[in-house]
């Protein structure tokens, strides 16, 4: 077991756009940016849609890069990101 941290978090996102980002000193630098088009270079959107999904309606698809320090650590670089408005409670989505 690990002790709790106590600490500000910087966090920001903007669904529609596939960009996000958080960061809380020390322990946590994580991005978000859209898929880019290997040809072209141009942002592609891609998005999951669940009509009775338990999770979320709607996710944006993007790209992510996440670097922990602490007694987890790890590194993720350039990897799957999703973008969702999520709204859960006890028996799950809130519709």
């Amino acid at each position: 077991m690990h002790d709790p941290i106590i600490a500000a978090i910087d966090f920001e996102v903007d669904i529609e756009a596939r960009t996000a980002r958080a960061h809380i000193d020390g322990i946590i630098e994580m991005r978000g940016a859209p898929i880019l088009n290997p040809i072209t270079g141009a942002e592609h959107r891609v998005r999951i849609e669940q009509p009775n999904g338990f999770e979320f309606a709607v996710a944006e698809i993007g790209r992510g890069w996440s670097t922990t320090k602490g007694p987890i650590s790890y590194e993720l670089a350039d990897t799957y990101g999703q973008f969702a408005r999520i709204h859960l409670c006890q028996n799950g989505m809130v519709r």
